[in-house]
């Protein structure tokens, strides 16, 4: 059986080495592991065990092996990747498994099982480099795209100088902002870290902001109050969400506080489960009138805002005491 072990041992495709634990010298390599390190038979025994470890600017080669056998002495083993180097300089990565054994000649030695993995972290690298090229290449384009919404929504201004019509005025008016909110998102993943997520407790303010501004409300006389959980949506969900709170504060703004009367909005935003999510925007104006039936409703704001919905597969509740609440409950696409 030890024949059999020592023919295993020297034949195995991956490189063994045993290295003393008393002064950190090379006491038996294989001859997998002497050609990993391009090293000729028994070249290595009796050298230190640095002579093959890879220093940089910030760790010598001692600082290496210092920082692997104190951890294998200290938990009897471990499995760790580690940049090495040939006996001609070329560096190499390895991924290496190591143990603590008693040798009945060497003493207390350190058994160190290692594999050639730098083709595959070449590949790794590769993959890194390509995914942060998409990276760039997915913020420019969320750039470019904000950038051409806001050349439309300058045309519209341009469009909006030239017409006395104040009905036409508000329709270029509400369809710049409807532009606005999805630049806005746009503006966000560009920003982002995450190109994957927006962070809607910073959009719904800057989104409500903009609108003050659009229709010269002053936060004295309206008095705006968003209260939004911590919460990352896709674009898919960000802009259909971005729009109806778009829809619905603009309402708010243009129907809710007639004759310059004072009050107040509330825009609400938070995670009711794990998977379920509520919007909420509230105000204590005027309220709907009497007549008033959704279903029937025909304005642009209240059918785009049940499409939008629609659109989320969410449900839409509508309660019109003490001013008008909508709120809308729709599903996570994240979960």
């Amino acid at each position: 059986m030890l024949e059999l072990q020592a023919v295993i041992t020297r034949n195995m495709a991956e490189g063994i080495c045993l290295v003393r634990a008393t002064d950190a010298v090379f006491v038996y390599a294989n001859p997998k592991f002497e050609q990993m390190f391009a090293y000729d038979p028994g070249e290595l025994i009796g050298q230190h065990v640095s002579i093959v470890n890879y220093g940089d600017k910030y760790h010598t080669p001692e600082d290496v092996n210092q920082a692997i056998r104190t951890t294998i002495l200290k938990h009897g083993e471990a499995t760790y990747e580690v940049h090495n180097i040939k006996k001609d300089g070329t560096p190499f990565w390895c991924s290496a498994t190591a143990s603590v054994f008693e040798h009945p000649e060497y003493g207390s030695v350190l058994v160190a099982i290692h594999q050639d993995i730098t083709e595959q972290k070449q590949a790794e690298e590769k993959i890194k480099a390509s995914l942060k090229e998409k990276e760039v290449l997915l913020k420019e384009i969320h750039h470019r795209v904000k950038n051409n919404l806001g050349i439309v929504s300058s045309l519209l201004q341009m469009q909006c100088r030239r017409t006395q019509d104040p009905v036409v005025t508000a329709i270029l008016r509400d369809s710049q902002n409807r532009i606005a909110s999805i630049a806005l998102v746009h503006e966000k993943l560009y920003r982002s870290e995450d190109l994957a997520d927006i962070d809607f407790a910073q959009y719904i303010p800057d989104l409500t902001t903009h609108l003050f501004d659009s229709y010269n409300v002053s936060s004295s006389q309206i008095k705006l109050n968003i209260q939004v959980d911590n919460a990352s949506l896709d674009i898919e969900t960000a802009i259909p969400c971005g729009l109806i709170i778009n829809e619905l504060v603009s309402n708010a703004l243009k129907y809710a506080f007639v004759g310059n009367r004072g009050g107040k909005i509330e825009v609400k935003f938070y995670q009711k489960s794990e998977s379920n999510l509520i919007l909420i925007i509230k105000d204590n104006g005027v309220g709907l009138p009497e007549n008033f039936d959704s279903k029937k409703t025909k304005t642009l704001g209240i059918t785009l805002v049940q499409g939008l919905v629609k659109q989320l597969r969410g449900k839409l509740e509508i309660n019109s005491q003490q001013g008008t609440e909508f709120r809308i409950t729709f599903t996570n696409s994240r979960t």
